[in-house]
This record gives structure tokens, C-alpha cells and sequence, in this order.
């Protein structure tokens, strides 16, 4: 069977609805998928491979960007650049996404999370994901970059958007919605970025937060220009926050779907990181992003040209029965060292610098969900998020005695 026999893209909604099932029929017969639509591009399925591909930056390229459409090499950052550019932006950040500094904000964390249950407690029903599982994050990338929280609202309007041209062959162009989305996050972070540049010149008083450290931070002698700030904020808005909300809304998912395990979990709170770890396995937040090769490469007998589109699929790699015992069942009790092995914060240099923080958020919100909501169940359908490069929820409708 060749890929031409098997249909695959994140646009295909009968990979929407069977992801588990595409992923496999690609793993056993197709490891390397060749498609055109809705532009050329190629997707590795299997664990070895992706996490090779993931490992080898010479060859395996991130200067084109992360979604299917070729962005302008020199103009991103962090999961857009290589290495020695990328190691020098790593640098640049990481001590906000220090783990002592992320401890620190454990506690404003877990009052966040009581104060959103607070507001919906007594309804007894609701939509888990916009109530409480989009907030958390959202809010704290608020705190990171000093804007105020009751924006949270207008942010995720534009990071679902922003997310949606991933998988999109016209990337930021893709449609009317999506240029919307980023002309007003620019402008928005433009004005946000002068204002916090004139504080600073004229000797006002600063957040210690995250945007300061980017205006601050030298390499060289020379501070990071307006435009690479203005690519941190929209790649740490998206990245920082979505994801997040998709995988504190998939495990819940899970738990309510599995109430045995749930049980197990309520009287022994000590398993909730364990918890997070399988439902980053199970079901990755994002199904994979693309690397682009620098040379010619063949490999499973598919000859892949240079300056391709190749899509390195996390989801798959943590579904390979050739990785993991019992791939496809979710379990909380999975040894907890083996299941740091998962590909979803990815692997190598571009590891998630903010891999700590999305663990603590997901931590702090299953453990409040646990203790104040203990009765929490489904209530209907969930609905999908909307980006197909993502996998999780927009709707999750739950009630509770």
C-alpha cells in the first residue's frame, strides 16, 4: 500500500474523527506519507523516526517555520529558528521558565484555579474548557507579559485563529479570519511593547515579568529588535496557552470516560502528575508540526526532496506499539519514568521551555477540579477544537452534584 491509497491530512475530517486509527494504518503501511493536499508535503508517523528527525537539526530544519506554509527565514523564533539563533533566544527567556521561578507562582496558580470554580460552582453544569480550562493559561500568559487579564477573552480569539494556519497551505494568509487575528494581535502588542519601552527609558517602575526580560536582554551588545518580541508574545501566547487548555480539557475527558481510574485518583492525589503525563501520551495537544530538510533524504524507500514539508507526527510516536506496551489504552498507572519518553513537548534543542509550567497548570487544575467538583461528569457531546493540527476540545460539557 502506497500513500496514495491512504488519505491523510489535518484538513480531512475523517482523521478529525479517527486519529488513532489514521495514525496506525500510516505507521504499518505508510511511514512516509506523501501528499498534495492542501499542499505538498510529507509526514513521519513512526517513534523512531520522529524522534531521530526530532533530534537531528542539520538535517531537519526548523527555519521555515512550524506550519505547512514556508514562513520567511529569519523573521520567528524559538520553534521557527536554529541553532546558534535558537540557543541565544532559549537563553533569553529561560530564566522566567526557571523551575524555581515557575514554583513560585504554584500558589497564585491553584488561588486562580479555586476563584474560577468559585464563579460557576453553584450551576451544577457548564462548558469545562471556556469556564476553567481556557482561563488558567490564558491568565497566566497575562501575568507573564503584563497585559490585563480581562483581555483573556480577545487573546484566545486570536490564538485560535493563529492556530488554525498551522495547518494551512496559506499560513497567515490563509483567510480573511486568520490576517484579522494577526493584524490585531500586532497592533495590540505593538502598543503593549512602546508602552513598556517608554516606562523603561524614562526610569518608571516595571513588572519583573516576561516582557521586560525581552526588552532588557542583550546578545552581543544589542537588544532583541521589536520584531522578534513581537514573534516571542505571539508564539508564547499560542503556544503557552491552547495547548494547555487542550490537555487539561483531555484529561478530564479521559478521567470522566474511565471513572475507575478517576476514583483511584480522587483518594490518591499523589498520581495527578502521573495523570497529566498519559494524557500528554494519549492524547498529544498537538499531533505533530513540520521540519524542513536541508539535504535529500531517503528513507523506508520514499525519497523525500530537499526543502520539504515534513510533518513529525508526536501523536503517532506516542501511539507506536513499538515504543509502548498497550499504546492505545489510558492508563495513569504507566511507570512515571517511562512516561517522560512522550513526544508532545517534543524532543532535542526545541524541547517546550514552558514544558514545566503547562505541567504545573494541568496539575493545580486537575487537583482543584478533584477536590471541589469530585462528582464531574460528562454532559453531552464534546465538541473539537477547530484547528485540525490540535487535538482536544472548544466544548466539553460537564454537570455535577
Amino acid at each position: 500500500m502506497n500513500s496514495e491509497d491512504i488519505t491523510f491530512s489535518f484538513a480531512d475530517q475523517h482523521f478529525q474523527d479517527n486519529p488513532t486509527t489514521v495514525m496506525s494504518l500510516l505507521r504499518d503501511k505508510c511511514p512516509v506519507h506523501h501528499t498534495s493536499e492542501p499542499s505538498a508535503h510529507y509526514t513521519l508517523t513512526r517513534g523512531e523516526d520522529v524522534t531521530a528527525a526530532l533530534r537531528d537539526e542539520k538535517i531537519w530544519s526548523s527555519k521555515f517555520g512550524p506550519g505547512l506554509a514556508y514562513s520567511e527565514p529569519g523573521t520567528g523564533v524559538l520553534v521557527s529558528s536554529d541553532p546558534p539563533e535558537h540557543t541565544q533566544e532559549r537563553i533569553a527567556i529561560s530564566r522566567i521558565f526557571k523551575a524555581s521561578t515557575i514554583e513560585k507562582m504554584e500558589r497564585e496558580i491553584v488561588d486562580l484555579a479555586d476563584e474560577l470554580i468559585d464563579q460557576f460552582e453553584e450551576n451544577m453544569s457548564g462548558n469545562i474548557i471556556e469556564e476553567f480550562a481556557a482561563p488558567i493559561p490564558l491568565t497566566v500568559m497575562c501575568w507573564l507579559l503584563g497585559t490585563p487579564t480581562k483581555d483573556i477573552g480577545l487573546f484566545r480569539s486570536w490564538v485560535l485563529r493563529m492556530a488554525e494556519a498551522v495547518a494551512y497551505s496559506g499560513g497567515r494568509e490563509a483567510s480573511t479570519e486568520v490576517k484579522s487575528a494577526y493584524q490585531d494581535f500586532f497592533e495590540y502588542f505593538g502598543n503593549h511593547i512602546a508602552e513598556r519601552k517608554d516606562r523603561l527609558i524614562t526610569g518608571q517602575d516595571v513588572p519583573e515579568d516576561l516582557l521586560t526580560r525581552l526588552l532588557t536582554v542583550t546578545n552581543d551588545g544589542k537588544n532583541l529588535s521589536t520584531k522578534k518580541i513581537l514573534g516571542f508574545c505571539q508564539f508564547l501566547l499560542v503556544a503557552g496557552s491552547e495547548t494547555t487548555t487542550l490537555m487539561i480539557g483531555n484529561v478530564l475527558h479521559r478521567l470522566m470516560e474511565y471513572p475507575e481510574q478517576f476514583e483511584v485518583l480522587k483518594s490518591e492525589p499523589d498520581r495527578i502528575p502521573n495523570a497529566i503525563e498519559e494524557s500528554l501520551r494519549f492524547d498529544a495537544p498537538v499531533h505533530g508540526l513540520f521540519r524542513t530538510n536541508t539535504e535529500e533524504v531517503t528513507f523506508h524507500g520514499v525519497t523525500v526532496p530537499v526543502d520539504s514539508k515534513v510533518c513529525m507526527m508526536f501523536g503517532s510516536a506516542n501511539r507506536d506499539p513499538n515504543l509502548w506496551k498497550n499504546p492505545d489504552v489510558f492508563d495513569i498507572n504507566r511507570d512515571p519514568i517511562a512516561l517522560r519518553n512522550h513526544t508532545s513537548f517534543g524532543v532535542g534543542s526545541h524541547y517546550c521551555l514552558g514544558a514545566p509550567l503547562s505541567r504545573l497548570e494541568g496539575k493545580v487544575a486537575l487537583a482543584a477540579i478533584a477536590r471541589r467538583l469530585p462528582k464531574i461528569r460528562a454532559n453531552g457531546p464534546p465538541t473539537q477544537t477547530s484547528a485540525g493540527v490540535l487535538k482536544g476540545f472548544s466544548k466539553l460539557p460537564v454537570r455535577w452534584d
